[in-house]
């Protein structure tokens, strides 16, 4: 007779039949490389591909991106200048003085990482034979499939949760025209600063057009102690008025035959000193809210227009903030507007970003009045925010 000890021995051996587990669509999509990102970490470096599976997720195949111009020739692709911006299309002209719609596909505006922007030379291809009616994004004539390389561009940090780290306000420009007003909404210091450095990082001159003087009972005897410290930093300064057109003429003569992209806060005239100066453009224009003095958005797409006797207007949004996303504090200590006489760095270390460190020479000229208190608490603003 066999124990309770030994029966209980028995059932321990018996073991179950291992059962198969099919990968699931997720597991699948987890092995999948990001090739993006690959690209921007330097790991590879030509042109992306991307997998291709069956509905089953077997025989993976690796497939190339092609550039578009490979399936439309060069050689049947026309050149044109880009007008506006919008979500999937954007106005490109001719040099016959023609303007189609044209729409920009994937291939181009992500995985090739080129998305026009307002002032670019781009190359458009035929995709459809029938004329355009303008009956959404697929029924369009052209499609751009390539951006012309730029002499210079204007940015801004995109959408936290966008592809696109920056979005490019304006390109091919001469100079940047900031406008800003002296009152209503009031002159805001740090976002000028942002703008300047901006600009000099791209090479590009930097015009401060001061709006609504006519709003000062004394003029520039009544402008603030911020807006006098920047004015002497600033490459060029242009205190104007819509209401009685003082100024006018000189920014005129500033513009002419030069391609300027005009931007600043939201409220400070801008759009309505672009109607004066190219009364094509009819912009739509915008009071300030009282509530909080700040403006309202009036322009939401940035335009293209040309000025009277030579030259182009590009008129951007208005915007609260400016980024400098891709400049650490060190750089940003170097460069920043005003600091050193000549551009010469003068602090005793070289990685210096004058908080506290010994023999800085920016808190010294602080300390001694050649350099302004709100100027180097608009350079702390600036240097936390990228902490």
């Amino acid at each position: 007779m066999r124990s309770n000890f030994e029966a209980d021995n028995d059932f321990e051996e018996e073991e179950a039949p291992l059962r198969s587990v099919r990968p699931t669509r997720r597991d699948h999509r987890s092995r999948r490389i990001d090739v993006m990102k690959e690209l921007e970490s330097g790991v590879v470096d030509e042109r992306p591909i991307k997998e291709r599976y069956s509905r089953e997720f077997k025989k993976a195949k690796i497939k190339r991106v092609k550039d578009p111009i490979e399936n439309i020739g060069e050689e049947n692709c026309v050149e044109g200048l880009v007008m506006e911006v919008h979500r999937r299309t954007c106005e490109v002209r001719f040099d016959n003085r023609d303007i189609v719609t044209a729409m920009y596909r994937a291939t181009t505006s992500k995985t090739l990482g080129e998305f026009p922007a307002v002032g670019d030379r781009v190359l458009l291809g035929q995709v459809n034979d029938a004329e355009d009616e303008g009956d959404g994004v697929g029924s369009q004539k052209y499609c751009v499939v390539r951006v012309l390389p730029r002499k210079s561009e204007l940015k801004r940090p995109g959408p936290r949760d966008s592809f696109y780290k920056q979005q490019t306000l304006a390109a091919n420009i001469d100079q940047v025209v900031i406008v800003a007003s002296v009152t209503q909404p009031e002159f805001n210091y740090g976002f000028m600063d942002r703008f300047l450095l901006a600009s000099n990082l791209n090479n590009l001159p930097f015009v401060l057009v001061l709006t609504k003087m006519d709003l000062l009972p004394h003029g520039e005897a009544d402008l603030s102690d911020d807006i006098r410290d920047f004015m002497s930093i600033a490459d060029k300064v242009i205190p104007v008025s819509v209401k009685n057109g003082t100024g006018l003429d000189e920014l005129r003569a500033e513009l002419l035959g030069k391609s300027s992209v005009f931007s600043g806060q939201s409220g400070v005239g801008k759009s309505t000193l672009v109607n004066a100066l190219v009364p094509e453009a009819e912009l739509r224009t915008g009071e300030v809210r009282e509530r909080d003095g700040k403006g309202r958005h009036t322009t939401t797409s940035s335009s293209l227009f040309d000025f009277p006797g030579g030259g182009y207007v590009i008129d951007t949004p208005g915007i609260r903030s400016i980024g400098l996303m891709d400049m650490d504090a060190e750089t940003l200590a170097k460069i920043f507007p005003g600091f050193f006489e000549d551009d010469l760095f003068t602090c005793k270390y070289s990685n210096c970003i004058h908080v506290k460190e010994p023999g800085c020479a920016v808190r010294t000229a602080v300390e001694s009045g050649r350099l302004t208190p709100a100027r180097y608490a608009s350079y702390l603003r600036i240097l936390n925010s990228k902490n």
